[in-house]
């Protein structure tokens, strides 16, 4: 059992509103998400983007709070899920830039400085998208405003 299921043995039910219908990539979705709640990831999201954008089934967005916990979050989750990575690994220059991308085929990984998640604005973008999971720090956002 993973150290966030110790916590919070609900984790991969808990504060979803509608799961993916391709079963294949919730779970990995779902496997991202455990891991960067491991890690202590901040604003966690997962859209289903399969109504309203033919490419992709979800996206899983979160922001790292410095440089450090940035690359650490991108690496734990390609020595933990590489192997199911269609593109490229991380790269220095990835990290860098306060985004990093990681394609996984139908589940795309966008990490954020927050800075960078705060200009390039996904959930603004497709926020018409259904939310698989959101974490505990959106939902307390959310219902502060």
């Amino acid at each position: 059992m993973t150290e966030a299921k110790k916590q919070n043995p609900s984790l991969a039910s808990q504060r979803k509103t509608q799961p993916a219908v391709d079963p294949e990539a919730h779970e990995l979705a779902m496997e991202i998400v455990e891991i960067l709640e491991e890690k202590s990831a901040a604003r966690i999201l997962a859209i289903n983007l399969e109504q309203v954008n033919p490419y992709f089934c979800i996206f899983v967005i979160a922001s790292a709070n410095s440089m450090v916990q940035l690359k650490t979050l991108g690496r734990e989750v390609q020595k933990r899920l590489g192997h199911k990575l269609v593109a490229r690994g991380l790269k220095a220059d990835d990290i860098e830039s306060g985004w990093v991308i990681q394609d996984f085929g139908d589940v795309i990984l966008h990490l954020f400085m927050p800075d960078q998640r705060s200009f390039y604005n996904l959930e603004r973008l497709w926020g018409d998208a259904p939310v698989v999971y959101r974490s505990q720090d959106l939902e307390t956002e959310s219902s502060a405003e």
